[in-house]
């Protein structure tokens, strides 16, 4: 799963690392610029322009130290992105990743290209759907590392990933859901909710929970965030493995979007 990665990634166990907002958002819940990390067809839901930076710092506190940076941008579905990460050790990886996408009466496709760099030279991609059923409900998914790329030493397996969104309470909540499928089994499922309060107001706080299992529903990985601001919004997203014994990163994010016209269809974007 995503969420172990990510961990012994931060332990120096492992040099591959997910981007970060793989690890609370859903690909039936993002349509800005992080969209292009977790389900590129979420970029084309809506004409929009948005930019996003992301920094996280693994084991917070006076051990801590800088494990992640991400920049990305979208225009109207055309977005480009930068991921860095820093590996025990010395290593450093780059990941540069192009997707594009459409959409057209709350039906949405996308396709990302990554290239991974830094220690390695590989590329892989990821296709993506999202569909807001009804104005309550959006369901989709993406098929991520088609190709297999092989990741300083690590092989990336073609992964399924669907999922579904429900609106809650005016739009005020939303649950998700989603499960990891390979090949040969199921990998493990994660759920989230989030809230947004003070929703009239002009600097809304939203709040996120999320927990990734295996395949057995057993506790992976829990995500608390919190974030104040709509169209210009700033968070913070802590992770903690499943016994929630510590912090093992936490990320500070900004998001900026700007929406060019409404949809004909309303979407679960956050």
């Amino acid at each position: 799963m995503a969420v172990l990665l990510f961990m012994t990634a931060g332990r120096g166990f492992a040099q591959v690392a997910p981007n970060r907002s793989t690890l609370y958002l859903h690909p039936t819940e993002v349509t800005d610029a992080r969209a292009l990390w977790v389900n590129p067809a979420g970029l084309g839901l809506f004409p929009e322009a948005s930019l996003n930076l992301d920094v996280t710092v693994g084991d917070p506190g006076s051990s801590g130290r800088l494990r992640q940076f991400t920049l990305g941008l979208n225009s109207r579905g055309l977005s480009f992105g930068y991921q860095r990460d820093l590996f025990d050790g010395g290593v450093r990886g780059s990941t540069y990743r192009i997707g594009a996408a459409t959409g057209h009466n709350g039906l949405a496709a996308g396709a990302a290209l990554a290239l991974y760099r830094g220690g390695t030279s590989s590329s892989g991609w990821d296709l993506g759907i999202l569909y807001a059923w009804t104005p309550d409900l959006s369901v989709g998914g993406v098929i991520q590392n088609v190709g297999q790329p092989r990741v300083r030493g690590s092989l990336l397996p073609v992964t399924y990933v669907p999922g579904a969104t429900l609106q809650l309470f005016q739009r005020a909540a939303a649950f998700s859901a989603l499960s990891r499928v390979t090949s040969d089994r199921v990998s493990g499922y994660a759920f989230g909710l989030r809230a947004q309060l003070r929703r009239t107001t002009r600097l809304p706080v939203g709040l996120v929970a999320r927990l990734d299992t295996d395949r057995s529903l057993h506790r992976a990985g829990f995500a608390f965030g919190l974030s104040l601001g709509g169209p210009d919004q700033a968070g913070v997203v802590a992770t903690t493995p499943g016994d929630v014994s510590r912090i093992d990163a936490l990320s500070l994010y900004g998001v900026s979007t700007r929406r060019f016209s409404r949809p004909s269809r309303p979407s679960a974007a956050p």
